[in-house]
């Protein structure tokens, strides 16, 4: 599939407008959670990109093509089978899976800095 050639749907201004300022958010979330065990980075990072990608056919294209990404987009459009709640319950369960994974490392890390004192 050609995701290039997909004509982009006109989006209100303000739509646009609050979809870039979440992808800023998430940007900068992303990249405090790159650097902080807890926050999941990378999770806020992918959904800057997903909704990145939602109002740029360029950068939409970029990661249609890009070897690195196009599998993970490929599972992203085969989740678009589920009802937004199906959608809504999985991103809970990764988010919160993220979370407890960040934490836990955390805790190992505050234990070890312990152990060497």
């Amino acid at each position: 599939m050609n995701y290039s050639k997909i004509n982009p749907q006109k989006m209100p201004f303000l739509y646009k407008a609050l979809c870039i300022l979440l992808v800023v958010c998430c940007v900068i979330i992303g990249l405090v959670g790159l650097i902080l065990p807890v926050i999941p980075g990378f999770l806020f990072l992918f959904f800057a990109a997903i909704l990145l990608a939602r109002i740029s056919t360029r950068f939409k294209s970029l990661l249609h093509n890009n070897p690195a990404t196009a599998p993970w987009m490929k599972h992203w459009h085969s989740s678009q089978t589920l009802s937004v709640l199906q959608r809504a319950k999985l991103s809970f369960w990764v988010v919160a899976r993220s979370l407890v994974s960040g934490v836990e490392s955390a805790v190992n890390l505050l234990r070890r800095g312990d152990s060497n004192n």
